[in-house]
């Protein structure tokens, strides 16, 4: 027979009886954990876009996803797929979501500038290089639409030190009228970039909210 730990060699039960009395604390009233998850530390960064941001997750159409993309496995500007072109650029096909509407069935030219600052802004990462954006210049040539089969060229006009200049065309397929061109500078960065960019974050937070706030 197996002795329990609260019986004495003889086998009697020797804890006594509980004095603890009926527990009075109540009922949980904290309610449930609304703080959501932790979106501000490194463990989050490195879920963001990659283990390195060099290295990013992608859709089976190939196109790379930020952090919010990921979440939802699509990319939510609307590109399909990516591939590179053989000279070190690439080309995207993609269809403008209808809640980037604009004007009357046409993009917001915000959602075409932002779709060209990202298909540039992959260049470099599919050569293996982190960047980020310097400056961006977009020229609107057309409307876009919503709903139809669209196509970003983008490419390497030159190289200097870390400075890549980039240049693109969005156009309208299958006949390729040029809707969009863009042109900038993205610079190349460590991984450590968006670590140095949270510490420098937390310094511009004072004792009355951000730096500058409530200044006349």
């Amino acid at each position: 027979m197996t002795r329990s730990p609260h019986q004495d060699t003889t086998g009697q039960d020797t804890t006594g009886p509980d004095t603890t009395g009926p527990d009075t604390t109540g009922p949980d009233t904290t309610g449930p954990d609304t703080t959501g998850p932790d979106t501000a530390g490194p463990e989050h960064a490195r879920r963001w876009a990659g283990a390195d941001f060099q290295d990013p997750p992608r859709t089976d159409g190939g196109v790379a996803l930020c952090g919010a993309c990921r979440a939802t496995g699509t990319c939510r500007l609307g590109l399909e797929t990516e591939v590179r072109d053989g000279t070190g650029g690439a080309r995207f096909e993609l269809t403008c979501p209808r809640e980037h509407e604009g004007g009357p069935d046409v993009a917001h030219g915000g959602w075409t500038a932002a779709v060209l600052d990202d298909c540039l802004g992959h260049v470099p990462l599919l050569n293996g290089v982190l960047s980020v954006t310097a400056e961006l210049s977009v020229s609107f040539v057309k409307p876009v639409p919503v709903g139809r089969p669209l196509g970003v060229h983008a490419w390497v006009d030159r190289r200097e030190g870390s400075r890549w200049y980039l240049r693109g065309e969005m156009a309208l397929l299958p006949g390729g009228a040029v809707l969009a061109r863009a042109s900038g500078i993205w610079v190349t960065r460590d991984p450590s970039h968006f670590a140095r960019h949270r510490q420098w974050l937390a310094g511009q937070v004072g004792p009355t909210g951000p730096t500058g706030a409530g200044s006349p």
